[in-house]
């Protein structure tokens, strides 16, 4: 692909990330901004609290297939080399920038983890499967979808970044090391309930 026409895809994935699905949801089903109720983010968690379990389900997918696609065509059209695949995982990174920060809402969304597991199968399944296994033992037994979160996020961009440093032409940890720490931050607000015991749990009305 020409590396002109690749550059031109950091911005694009950045506005692909943009587009707010829990708040386009919100806004259809039942006509209200979820970020002015709840924990006041766009994403699944809040959506199952404020909307319900389907269209909880729908924002999750959606919010998956939007960080995971755009990745998976750039890789699928063209051969990776050394170019190339740092700009790949700066595309990865875009799209997180715009879910966390969306030009088309405001600058204000979500935090991103959906997205980042979508983005973390493509690039290395293993990562996505490692995030998944910590997260679900995580939620069933302590109920707190931040911590499964926070700590699946955790491993996932380990495994990402133990990988991808021994491999030629692989930059997988150039997205680990800026999209981990931040889905962390997103969740500062949540750690410090978290260390209060006032955390929401699973199932829980805000």
């Amino acid at each position: 692909m020409n590396q002109q026409i690749l550059l031109l895809m950091v911005p694009v994935s950045y506005l692909i990330g943009s587009i707010p699905f829990g708040l386009i949801i919100g806004k259809l089903k039942a006509g209200i901004d979820i970020r002015k109720h709840g924990s006041q983010s766009t994403g699944a968690t809040n959506a199952l609290r404020i909307l319900g379990t389907k269209s909880a389900i729908l924002v999750l997918i959606l919010d998956f297939l939007k960080g995971a696609i755009p990745i998976f065509c750039l890789m699928l059209i063209d051969e990776i080399n050394s170019n190339n695949a740092i700009l790949i995982a700066i595309c990865g990174i875009a799209i997180i920038f715009g879910h966390n920060w969306p030009i088309f809402a405001g600058f204000k969304g979500g935090k991103g983890v959906a997205s980042a597991v979508g983005i973390a199968t493509v690039l290395n399944p293993l990562s996505a499967l490692a995030a998944i296994l910590t997260f679900l033992p995580i939620l069933f037994i302590t109920r707190y979808v931040s911590l499964g979160s926070i700590l699946g996020a955790i491993t996932a961009m380990i495994i990402l970044v133990v990988q991808s440093i021994s491999v030629i032409n692989d930059y997988n940890y150039l997205y680990a090391l800026i999209v981990g720490p931040l889905l962390v931050v997103k969740h500062h607000e949540n750690i410090g309930r978290l260390l209060k015991g006032k955390e929401n749990k699973f199932g829980e009305k805000v």
